[in-house]
This record gives C-alpha cells, structure tokens and sequence, in this order.
C-alpha cells in the first residue's frame, strides 16, 4: 500500500475510534502489520540508499509511520486487540 493511503487509513481509524466508533481487532491488526512492514522496507531502504535527500524522505516518512504505528499499538492496547 501507498504511504500515502496507508497513513490515511490510520488517520482515519485513530479518528473513527475518538468519535466513538468501536474499534474492530482484525483492522487494527492488519493496518499495524502494514505499518511494520513499511517500517522494515524503509529501514532497508535508508541503509541502501546514500543520496541525502533521498535520505531525509526516507527519514520523515519513517518517523511519520513510527507515529502512526505508535498510535495504533496504544488504540490496540486500550482495547485489549
């Protein structure tokens, strides 16, 4: 998945979950392995890559997904997923 649409997927249950729709395990779940899997593809990415404004891109966006992932493990946590 895009970061683009992967980051709005999260966005949008994050949101969801604070308007006080209930939280489904099985999406979390999926959206937080796709969260780690472009966490892991990133990092490769970064070590490959010497090109610093590649590197920066790379580098905001993984902090970003870093962000996100976070938010849903606490989402998870909160609602024993």
């Amino acid at each position: 998945m895009k970061f683009s649409k992967l980051i709005g997927k999260a966005e949008e249950f994050v949101d969801g979950h604070e308007q006080g729709q209930p939280v489904v395990c099985t999406e979390l779940n999926r959206l937080e392995r796709l969260l780690d899997e472009k966490v892991v593809r990133y990092k490769a990415k970064l070590e490959e890559t010497e090109d610093p404004r590649k590197r920066e891109k790379l580098e905001a966006r993984l902090k970003v997904v870093n962000a996100q992932l976070k938010k849903s493990k606490k989402l998870s946590d909160q609602n024993d997923c």
